[in-house]
């Protein structure tokens, strides 16, 4: 199994293969501000590029959010920024009230470009690839990458979506061993509606993947395995949940398993 470490990106998280030419592709059409409801990485990408660009962010959060991702928001005299208890309706409202573009990728496919380029790595960095297990949230990563493939004219390696107990609209088709949780440290998964479910879905079963989801037992097991052997790695639960979608991918599909190059990723 290999790492992808996407938290090398600038800003520490895969999000900016997305932001950088997302924001980019708006700001050549002239566009001055732009709105985004985050639970943190994606705010954070898209405040770095969007003050690169001269574009002026609104950031809608919620005060359930990572704590240190809140605080360095905050910190960020370039951003206008609101802590409220619906950042996705308010968002939704503060643009459409001002016409201004909001910044979602479960809807705007400009999202899905910079994603591909993982797809490409990939290709020369693991030529055989068979699998990649994906965190999922909206599904425009998982796409993205499924894309970046397409457009290399070659067939994709099974995709896996891994999401947790908590949010699982996507994962919960393929995978039905697991009790409902209320909370889960794996944050940044929290679409919960998932409107590319449908073409995701898709595109897994194309590529011969599947779905996991992972417990919060299950992310504290797979944490302690990656202390244990890799005792310098540095990632966060986003990252420790593809792992672990992984470990359950052993014990339910060793059938599979034989002399498979796997790929997980890393996001933050």
């Amino acid at each position: 199994m290999w790492a992808k470490l996407e938290n090398r990106n600038p800003t520490g998280s895969h999000k900016d293969r997305s932001m950088k030419p997302w924001v980019l592709h708006y700001a050549k059409s002239g566009v001055k501000e732009l709105a985004i409801s985050s639970s943190g990485n994606s705010a954070i990408s898209a405040a770095k590029y969007c003050g690169g660009m001269g574009i002026k962010l609104n950031v809608f959060m919620s005060p359930h959010a990572d704590t240190q991702k809140i605080e360095l928001l905050k910190s960020n005299k370039d951003i206008i920024f609101d802590i409220t208890k619906t950042p996705n309706k308010d968002a939704f409202r503060f643009c459409k009230k001002n016409n201004i573009i909001n910044l979602r990728a479960s809807r705007d496919d400009n999202a899905l470009i910079g994603y591909e380029e993982i797809a490409r790595e990939l290709k020369e960095q693991l030529p055989n690839i068979d699998n990649i297990f994906i965190p999922t949230s909206s599904g425009a990563t998982l796409e993205g990458i499924y894309q970046g493939f397409a457009k290399k004219g070659v067939k994709s390696p099974a995709l896996y979506a891994i999401q947790t107990t908590k949010v699982h609209p996507i994962a919960s088709y393929f995978d039905k061993n697991f009790t409902k949780e209320s909370t889960s440290r794996a944050t940044a998964i929290v679409d919960s509606i998932a409107r590319r479910r449908d073409g995701v879905i898709k595109i897994i079963k194309e590529t011969r993947g599947g779905g996991f989801v992972i417990s919060n037992k299950e992310l504290e097991e797979a944490r302690q395995i990656l202390k244990r052997n890799n005792p310098d790695l540095r990632v966060k639960w986003h990252s420790i949940l593809s792992f672990a979608g992984f470990l359950k991918w052993q014990i339910t599909c060793s059938n599979k398993l034989n002399d498979a190059i796997t790929a997980c990723l890393f996001t933050d």
